[in-house]
């Protein structure tokens, strides 16, 4: 081969290079400095709003660098729709995002209208601690933020994320289509109030696979208009469990449907597996969950339904849940109770659970005693061994 048709070739590639490698928009290239004093709000959103911007290479999608270094954030709201296909938001292993301890806001970090967003890697730091302390003594102001907030938005995923210590809730999804969590790490410890690892509500199609959560509250809660979910390969401890719900505050809210819990492992929380309504009228329902694989290590409560939530005795007490819940299965569920009673459907006088079914339950009390099963208004089946027998 000549030297100049080498010399062509090596062109033509460099420029293909050139065009199949994403744009990158360093955080510290718009101001960012990692010194963990300085607010670098202004350079983040800077470089957000260039990211957005681009229209992408041949269909790659610009990143939006954060490198190593600890880098303080005021607060940050990011605005899409972007004019590529999505923005990745690349935190590098040893870089962390870090909030102000103190924070009158909704949320910290926000997500809006952000299609196609992919977030890698990365610590976000809540720093909760003053938070939490002024909530314990009740002379807090405002609701307090949750880390990361994202809202209406299609085609998302979170991977290898570290979520520390949030205010109040680390992660919340709200009316989006197609998110993916995977492999997020998230800690707050025990007796941190109403830190949930991820809350899910007026959403579809959400995955949340291969996660690690120990938290002041539940480690996965679903809300109302939830649709479609997988959770799988999660370890949750300590904290409150899975939840759905609360369920059935306001009449008219959407109900949870398709949701399907498999291969978890759960370790000393105040709940396993729990669907949780207010005794209040309403016209939502529960229907099609399946909970499978499942492992409970000293867990108070491992199976529970509780349509009778009514935690400040007011405008309830007296009422029943008119949320219908139905086709609930749980199948090879096993471990141990650090309560006597290991399976609890306290279900609705008006509205009772229907279509329970039961199949390989095997729950002790601690040490290899046998657990109790309590119903309340509850219909269904059961089929292999059922430990504790089935109160239906």
């Amino acid at each position: 081969m000549s030297s100049h048709r080498l010399l062509l070739l090596l062109v033509a590639f460099t420029a293909l290079l050139a065009l199949t490698t994403a744009a990158e928009y360093n955080v510290v290239d718009y101001g960012a400095r990692p010194d963990g004093g300085t607010d670098s709000a202004g350079a983040f959103l800077a470089a957000w709003g260039a990211a957005c911007n681009d229209t992408g290479r041949s269909g790659s999608r610009p990143v939006l660098r954060v490198p190593a270094g600890r880098f303080l954030l005021s607060q940050a709201y990011f605005k899409g729709p972007c004019r590529s296909a999505g923005v990745v938001v690349a935190i590098d292993n040893n870089g962390t995002v870090f909030a102000p301890p103190a924070l009158d806001s909704k949320a910290w970090i926000m997500f809006h209208h952000a299609d196609g967003l992919a977030i890698r890697g990365g610590t976000l730091d809540g720093q909760g601690q003053e938070y939490w302390a002024c909530k314990k003594v009740g002379n807090c102001t405002g609701q307090g933020p949750r880390t990361l907030d994202i809202s209406q938005s299609k085609g998302v995923s979170v991977k290898q994320l570290t979520l520390l210590n949030s205010k109040v809730f680390h992660m919340a999804i709200f009316d989006c289509t197609g998110v993916t969590v995977q492999g997020i790490q998230i800690i707050a410890p025990a007796n941190s109030p109403n830190t949930d690892g991820i809350h899910v509500s007026h959403s579809r199609h959400v995955s949340i696979l291969n996660t690690t959560i120990g938290t002041g509250d539940d480690c996965v809660s679903l809300g109302p208009g939830t649709s479609n979910v997988l959770i799988r390969d999660i370890e949750c401890g300590p904290g409150h469990g899975i939840s759905i719900g609360s369920l059935g505050w306001q009449d008219g809210e959407e109900g949870v449907r398709n949701v399907t819990v498999d291969r978890a492992v759960l370790t000393g929380t105040t709940n396993g597996l729990r669907i949780k309504t207010w005794a209040m009228p309403n016209s939502g329902s529960v229907t099609n969950v399946s909970f499978s694989r499942v492992t409970m290590n000293r867990v108070a409560n491992p199976i529970l339904v509780d349509q009778n939530y009514c935690p400040r005795k007011v405008d309830c007490p007296g009422n029943s849940s008119g949320v219908q819940i139905s086709n609930i299965s749980y199948t090879d569920i096993e471990g141990t109770s650090a309560t006597p009673v290991a399976v609890k459907f306290n279900c609705s006088s008006t509205n009772p659970c229907s279509g329970i079914k039961l199949t390989n339950i095997r729950l002790a009390y601690k040490h290899k005693r046998p657990a109790q099963a309590k119903c309340g208004n509850a219909g269904g089946s059961t089929s292999g061994e059922v430990r504790p027998p089935s109160c239906f």
